[in-house]
């Protein structure tokens, strides 16, 4: 099954579809600063653009005529396709870690100098598995992480069960529900089926046996925020 991520966050203050695209284009690839964009695209409601963060790794290795450990300095470059949209106040990441984010409101805040604030949106983890319940065909919750559990003296600590009866996890779900810091729930697309991991942020990562697939399941998670 191939794997997705969809990072959701707020943006404040963000221009205009034209006047960000513009900014963006403008930008382009600039040889001595830490971002840069490969791509930008206009569309009716929302900008795409890939934007490239550009850090230096230090890599150790054997000189193995002098016997000395050298140091060099490699260029890594990490990939964040992401979508704006200015008028829902909506930015999407489309790859990369919950702190892609942080990456992007950081560009856009310093790079493009815009009064743009980006913010992450917590997530209610028992409401959103509710949500996709009530709105996913064949829904079944995989499984559950809650952060503290202690089923007698001799056991105590994170915990994360899985559940072979979706009623069960439900149930577990309900009595734990304020510690849940995860849930993996699976349900029916149109073309196969997803796998989806809950976070505390809206920070999703899901797979899905099609990838054709895609499109649909990111308009099932954004209803969940």
């Amino acid at each position: 099954m191939a794997s997705f991520k969809l990072n959701l966050a707020t943006i404040t203050n963000c221009p205009a579809i034209k006047d960000l695209a513009e900014a963006l284009e403008e930008y382009a690839l600039p040889e001595a600063e830490e971002f840069g964009v490969l791509n930008c695209t206009a569309g009716e409601s929302a900008v795409f653009a890939t934007v490239l963060r550009k850090t230096q790794q230090a890599i150790q290795r054997l000189d193995a005529k002098s016997g000395e450990v050298l140091t060099d300095a490699v260029e890594k470059v990490a990939v964040y396709p992401i979508g704006v949209f200015p008028k829902k106040g909506l930015l999407e990441v489309y790859e990369g870690p919950a702190t892609a984010i942080e990456q992007i409101g950081a560009f856009f805040a310093s790079g493009l100098a815009l009064p743009t604030v980006v913010s992450p949106i917590d997530l209610d983890i028992p409401a959103a598995v509710d949500k996709l319940r009530s709105q996913a065909e064949h829904f079944q919750l995989k499984s559950i992480r809650v952060s503290q559990y202690a089923h007698d003296s001799y056991m105590a600590g994170p915990y994360a069960p899985k559940f072979l009866d979706s009623e069960h996890g439900m149930d577990f779900l309900r009595e734990y529900v304020d510690s849940v810091t995860a849930a993996s729930c699976r349900f029916r697309t149109p073309n196969g089926q997803a796998t989806v991991t809950l976070s505390p942020k809206a920070c999703f990562r899901y797979s899905l046996s099609n990838e054709d697939d895609q499109p649909a399941v990111q308009a099932v998670l954004r209803k969940l925020i």
